[in-house]
């Protein structure tokens, strides 16, 4: 079974209407009114990858109150995903971001104030 979280901007004051029309769609398990930069976000499960976007595009988004859809396809290879953080994680730390112990210091000044500090 695939599955989809949508996460949905509706007009002001229309988040009750578009609720209760995503609960009345078959393919919508669940829906709920958010706090955030989104109002609400629903779950859709369907057989086939291509009927998710089916009902995506030519059902929520065609609500006449929804303005703007984020779609979240959940992943099932979190082994996959673990295994690159630890490599993702020490290059995107700049330089002067990392921790004291981590940075060489090629700055006589910066050992000299360093040596002052420890004692």
């Amino acid at each position: 079974m695939d599955e989809a979280f949508v996460l949905i901007n509706c007009k002001p004051g229309k988040e009750p209407s578009v609720l209760q029309q995503l609960k009345e769609m078959k393919n919508v398990v669940d829906a709920q009114g958010i706090f955030g930069v989104y109002d609400i976000i629903a779950k859709i499960e369907s057989d086939a990858q291509s009927h998710l976007d089916d009902i995506i595009t030519n059902q929520i988004r065609k609500l006449n109150e929804v303005y703007a859809t984020l779609t979240l396809i959940p992943t099932n290879h979190e082994d996959e995903l673990s295994n690159l953080i630890p490599d993702i994680i020490p290059d995107i730390i700049p330089e002067q971001k990392k921790p004291l112990d981590e940075v060489e210091s090629d700055n006589e000044e910066d050992e000299a104030l360093e040596e002052d500090f420890d004692e």
